[in-house]
């Protein structure tokens, strides 16, 4: 399964240093303490879905066909929630209605 981050990822309350940080180390598959991504759900169900980032390495996930998009960036778990709620408020505002795909311009 490939791994790609969206151009605009929405992230948590983190530093750019730290966030450059842990982009790069995504983009090269590389384990990282203590990240949380968001991404379109890998099965088709459901709006988003929020992963420790290293479970996406494990064996599972790297056999499965396809690409998974990750659209936010947390360090924890209820930041990634908070993450989550905000593109929902931001999507509501901008569209007027529910559709993640068309919101992030991404398939």
């Amino acid at each position: 399964m490939k791994i790609k981050v969206i151009k605009n990822v929405y992230t948590g309350e983190m530093e750019e240093k730290s966030f450059k940080k842990m982009l790069r180390k995504i983009q090269l598959k590389r384990p990282v303490m203590s990240i949380y991504v968001i991404t379109q759900p890998i099965e088709n169900h459901g709006l988003l879905e929020i992963y420790n980032y290293n479970e996406l390495l494990q064996p599972y996930y790297r056999k499965k066909k396809g690409t998974v998009w990750v659209v936010g960036i947390a360090s924890s778990r209820e930041s990634a929630v908070q993450v989550v709620a905000d593109m929902m408020e931001d999507m509501m505002q901008k569209l007027g209605k529910i559709d993640i795909n068309e919101y992030l311009g991404v398939s």
